[in-house]
């Protein structure tokens, strides 16, 4: 063992620290999580307290901790000093992101208003990507793709997605490749990738069967469970739909290698995480290990 931090239970205001999210970034570790008060009761639509408590690296040091009701949802990428922290309160205000400034020990940084955001009042992990030097984020009616600079908050671009019928679709949690040169989001049924400098569609995936659980929506899920519903190796795009089933996707063309499920577990699906070019499965007490590129 190199270091063992002793973290505190409660903060200077009696709410206890939940944690729900760790990250790396460089030399520094994030906790974060949302502050639970046991003195009132709970509202879903009152505000919530977010925290982000800042650790180095190299010796287990507390560096900084920032807190407030602006902090639900936050988004450390795998490098530089700006890290994304969402907000909203279902039923009031538009909900917001907001750039905090690791350099400046958590300092509040720019901020944008994301109206019909509700989704973004969600603790866990993130809702947002980084790709490229941008900030990624759902907003408009939850079916607009908003790509902003991470420094400034500026917007590059945005991309609206409708529905063929001229109905609203919702989507899902963007995610990007190891490279950040491609951004993939899921809109109802399908899953698309987009160009992260300028948000041109490259690809959209078609499904078969994502919609055999009563018409559900294939990335539905991933609004409620975050960023492990979807992961990246070199060429390939895994993916859970909400009928729990695992696909594989060549990321070149959006064509699907491969599918998998298991009937064994359809209540409580599986765990996978990806490693190489392989995609490894804990599922019905058997651990599963699948080639990208099998057949």
């Amino acid at each position: 063992m190199k270091w063992a931090t002793k973290l505190a239970v409660a903060d200077s205001g009696g709410g206890m620290y939940l944690s729900y999210y760790v990250a790396v970034a460089g030399n520094t570790v994030y906790e974060c999580g949302n502050l639970s008060d046991t003195s009132r009761s709970f509202s879903a639509k009152s505000p919530s307290t977010g925290y982000i408590r800042a650790f180095n690296a190299a010796t287990g040091k507390e560096l900084w901790r920032v807190k407030g009701t602006d902090i639900n949802n936050v988004l450390v990428p795998p490098s530089g000093s700006h890290l994304l922290a969402t907000s909203a309160v279902p039923g009031k205000k538009p909900g917001r992101v907001q750039m905090i400034d690791a350099g400046r020990k958590g300092a509040r940084g720019w901020k944008v208003s994301v109206p019909h955001a509700a989704f973004y009042f969600t603790n866990g992990w993130p809702l947002t990507c980084y790709a490229d030097g941008l900030f990624l984020f759902a907003g408009g009616n939850g079916n607009t793709l908003f790509a902003v600079d991470a420094a400034t908050g500026s917007e590059k671009w945005h991309q609206r997605f409708d529905a063929k019928n001229g109905d609203q679709v919702q989507i899902g949690a963007p995610f990007s490749s190891l490279d950040g040169a491609t951004v993939y989001v899921g809109v109802g049924s399908d899953l698309v990738a987009l160009a992260t400098t300028d948000g041109t569609i490259q690809w959209v995936a078609k499904l078969d069967g994502s919609n055999d659980m009563g018409g559900s929506n294939l990335f539905n899920a991933s609004l409620r469970l975050g960023g492990k519903d979807a992961q990246c190796s070199a060429d390939t795009v895994f993916a859970t739909d909400s009928a729990k089933t695992l696909w594989a996707i060549d990321a070149a063309t959006g064509r699907a290698r491969w599918k998998y499920n298991d009937p064994g577990q359809p209540d409580v699906g599986f765990k996978w995480t990806v490693g190489g070019d392989h995609v490894f499965i804990a599922s019905h007490l058997t651990m599963t290990a699948i080639a990208a590129h099998a057949r």
